[in-house]
This record gives structure tokens, sequence and C-alpha cells, in this order.
């Protein structure tokens, strides 16, 4: 079918903005799964609770229905934006509790769950101390949910004390199936209190991808020289490059303009190398750059 199939002649007017039978057939579907997520969390009588109601709920996860904390966890969310920082801080004690209660095991997944879809949302203090208590937790996924939180919320004093400690014993973890964001490696590289306490060389040894080596890279430029940066980037060229020109520093055009043809051979690296340049260099340095790219241009095949 395409976007010119003709509409029922008898639909209502709001459904006539859909081109074609595919977007209603997608509407529908959509509108069913809504409608069975509206009709749970009705049939438990959350959407009526009060606020202490939700919580005393939280608080005896363990006696509620082994599908109760979905629609639970669903219902704070809907709240949050209304909730009082005092009001958020109670949540905050009523998920410590039950993440150190003893409760059966399919409830302590749920628990699980519950603070990977939630407690990255809770901004108040309190929250970092149940973040913590997540991340030296012997259940991965509540783990998760502490990195997920440091990622959004940033790391504090006790967090940055535990990653300094798990990067220098060489134990730094990497949840399955999380983004990489949410890696410990990843936390320690986009804080720069950690990158000057470890030093960047090893905080470039854990961090999970060029983008968060590059900021790291960032992060250990005002305190560093660039002949020192460099010697410690050299495994790293591609992130250098990108952090010099991101932060436009003319004082590192000696050691990009050396890389010139250090990496001809690698187009790759090299269009990085020229482009740069064009931020950092003059005229002379830029027409250099150019005259090597186009040899190595010239010596491609057309295939290539």
């Amino acid at each position: 079918m395409t976007d010119s199939v003709a509409q029922p002649r008898d639909l209502p007017a709001y459904l006539r903005r859909y081109p074609n039978p595919w977007g209603l057939d997608h509407r529908r579907e959509k509108g069913l799964k809504d409608l069975r997520a509206t009709v749970a969390r009705c049939r438990y009588g959350y959407a009526g609770f009060s606020f202490d109601g939700l919580l005393d709920a939280v608080r005896r996860l363990d006696e509620q229905r082994r599908d109760a904390a979905t629609v639970l966890v669903g219902e704070f969310i809907d709240r949050l934006a209304t909730l009082a920082s005092d009001d958020i801080e109670r949540l905050v004690d009523a998920l410590y509790d039950v993440h150190q209660r003893k409760v059966p095991g399919w409830c302590r997944l749920e628990i699980d769950h519950a603070l990977q879809r939630m407690l990255f949302l809770l901004t108040v203090p309190g929250a970092h101390d149940l973040a913590f208590a997540c991340v030296c937790s012997e259940r991965t996924l509540r783990r998760w949910a502490a990195y997920k939180f440091y990622s959004e919320n940033g790391l504090d004093d006790q967090a940055r004390r535990l990653l300094a400690l798990r990067a220098t014993e060489g134990y730094l973890e990497e949840p399955a199936n999380a983004p990489h964001t949410y890696y410990p490696g990843a936390l320690i590289a986009k804080d720069r209190t950690l990158v000057k306490e470890l030093g960047l060389a090893a905080v470039l040894a854990v961090a999970p991808t060029t983008q968060l080596r590059k900021e790291a890279i960032e992060a250990a430029m005002p305190t560093l020289s660039p002949a020192t940066v460099a010697a410690i980037c050299e495994d790293y060229p591609q992130e250098l490059v990108w952090a010099v020109r991101v932060q436009g520093r003319s004082d590192y055009l000696r050691i990009i303009m050396d890389m010139v043809d250090d990496y001809r051979d690698d187009p790759y690296l090299l269009h990085r190398v020229v482009d740069c340049i064009a931020r950092i260099g003059g005229p002379a340095e830029l027409e250099y750059a150019l005259h090597v790219a186009s040899m190595v241009l010239d010596s491609a095949s057309p295939e290539q």
C-alpha cells in the first residue's frame, strides 16, 4: 500500500489525518497496548491511592502481586513532577528499606527493576546514599541502576572513592546490555576530579569509547603540557586530534603537524588531522597538510 490509498469515507474526521490504513493499524496496536496498561494500573487501585498509600505499598512490596511493582513504579514516575522534595526523600527512604530487607527471590528481582527505572530520576540528596548502597550491592541490576544514576546526576565523593579504588585494583565491570555511558569507566572519564586523581593514562585505559577518551583528554589539558599530553596519548591519536580541534588549542600545532606524515597511511585519521590544522593552523601549515592529503588521494585507486 502507498500513501495514496484512499481512506474509507465513513471514517471520523479526526482519523482522516492518517494517510493510509497502515497508520490506523499502528494506532490501534498502540492503543490496545496503552489501554491494557491503564486498565492494569486502575485495577490495582494505585491510581486512586494517596501518596502515603503508595509508600505503604512499596514497603509491603513482598505482599503485593508479583507484577504489582511495575504498576507502582509507573504511578510514582507519573507523579514525580508534582512531588515536593520532602516526599521524594520519603520515597527514597522506602526504597532504601526494601533494598536492605530480606524478601523472596521474585521480589528481589522486582526491586531490581524498580530501581533501574526510577533511581536515576530521584534528584534529592538522600538518593545519593541509596545509589551508593546499590553500587555496593551484590546484585548486578542494582549496580547498573546506580551507574545509571551517577551518569545522569554526577558522582559524589563516596562514589568517587569507591570507583578510584576499583580502578586501582583493576576491577571495573561493564554491565551487560548497558549503554557505554553507564560503565564505571565512563563515569570516571567524565569526572574531572577523578581524571586528575587517577591520571590521564589510567583513565584512558578504562574509558570505553572514543568520545569519552576525548573528554578525559580535554579534562587533563588545563593542567598538563602539550608534550606530556601527547606522550600519554601516543596510542590514542584520534582522541587527541579530536580534543585539540574541539578546544582550538593552537599550542598543539607542532604535535598535530607531525601527525600529517605519521598517519599518511591512514586516510581516516589523516582527514581528522587536516581538519584540525584548518582550525588551529596558519596558511603554511594548512597548505602542507593539503599537499600530503592530495598525494594520498592521487595514489589511491578509483575504487578506493
